[in-house]
């Protein structure tokens, strides 16, 4: 079985979760004895490009030998079912959520999504009614969410094939490095005990909100990422709060920052669930997360849950967190397990109930 693991050109090299999530699942089934490779389109060119970045030729004369096309949003699959060429199922890990929420949250942090919450509004109403009105994922043989909650999500909103499947593949992180458990604390962290908000710097990521519920906390926080609202948001910030900007994933720092910290909060308007609130709670933080995305699924009863929309929510759950303290080396565990092999199991698994017919 020859598979693509296909993203647009323009997010190559990207470290958000859901190329981070291609790029794992390619190594992991490449180590599992699998045909699995990343490749980047440009569909305006009609060029394909390998995961090194070098030109490889036209696009469809490199697909067309492949069994299955597994895309990342935003790929337009109409570019694709056009081909007639292009033999091979499709499928993509839908990375999709959408709620008066998410919206509402995402219009509340940015000037420039007005139209857009109307637009989410409607489509709240036509879901209601049994229309759904988003065509993206329509031309797709399987998808591959993250959690059985965000498979209900993609049902209620998106058009589907009649005979696309949905198979819930789980989000994973890397193993912890060895060298962790002797880690000391980073000089750039607070010498006490603190509440860790990492992740990019975003209108969806709501770390604005955060600034103000948390503006009196007794204890530090500490904000890592980078991104287009970080200037804004250090701008906002407090005396208790900290910004260690871009912290390169897998280093000493961003393991110490995780190691240490008591709570880890993600104050978004989902998360599917976020690589790094998991990863910070294989090192023992205690989350804080929104209910939408899947959440629940993964952190069970091990996490507070926050409204996005209500600093007194985000100041309770952060404060509820705090007293019960960080995770327990047994509760960590399941965290730990969650490896790239098991994501790629079982996307295997899925490609295989689907690869017995090659596309009419």
């Amino acid at each position: 079985m020859k598979i693509a693991i296909l993203s647009l050109r323009s997010r190559f090299g990207d470290v958000v979760g859901d190329c981070v999530q291609a790029e794992k699942t390619a190594e992991a089934l490449k180590r599992l004895g699998q045909d699995a490779d990343r490749y980047y389109i440009d569909v305006g060119q009609g060029c394909i490009y390998d995961g090194k970045n070098k030109l490889l030729g036209n696009w469809t004369d490199v697909m067309a030998n492949m069994d299955i096309i597994h895309t990342l949003p935003p790929i337009p699959i109409a570019n694709i079912l056009r081909q007639p060429k292009v033999k091979a199922k499709l499928v993509t890990s839908s990375v999709f959520w959408s709620s008066p929420t998410y919206w509402r949250v995402v219009a509340k942090n940015s000037s420039s999504w007005g139209l857009n919450l109307i637009k989410a509004f409607v489509r709240e109403i036509a879901a209601k009614l049994g229309i759904k009105l988003l065509r993206a994922k329509e031309g797709y043989d399987l998808l591959l969410p993250n959690s059985e909650d965000e498979i209900r999500c993609v049902r209620k909103y998106c058009r589907l094939k009649k005979s696309a499947k949905l198979f819930a593949v789980p989000n994973a992180i890397d193993p912890i490095p060895e060298w962790v458990a002797d880690l000391e604390r980073s000089n750039e962290l607070p010498t006490e005990d603190y509440v860790l908000v990492p992740g990019v710097f975003a209108a969806r990521k709501n770390q604005i909100s955060l600034i103000e519920a948390l503006k009196d906390f007794p204890h530090p926080i500490v904000f890592m990422g980078g991104g287009p609202l970080l200037e804004k948001c250090r701008g906002a910030a407090y005396s208790n709060m900290i910004f260690l900007g871009h912290v390169e994933h897998g280093s000493r720092q961003f393991y110490s920052a995780l190691k240490f910290a008591r709570v880890a909060c993600l104050p978004s308007n989902c998360e599917t669930p976020g690589i790094a609130g998991l990863e910070a709670a294989a090192l023992g933080a205690r989350p804080v997360v929104p209910y939408e995305g899947g959440t629940c699924q993964y952190y069970a009863w091990d996490a507070e849950y926050i409204d996005p929309l209500s600093p007194m929510s985000m100041r309770d759950a952060v404060g509820r967190a705090w007293v019960r303290g960080k995770l327990t080396l047994d509760e960590t565990k399941r965290y730990r397990q969650g490896t790239w092999e098991l994501c790629a199991r079982r996307t295997f698994e899925a490609y295989e109930s689907i690869i017995l017919s090659r596309r009419d």
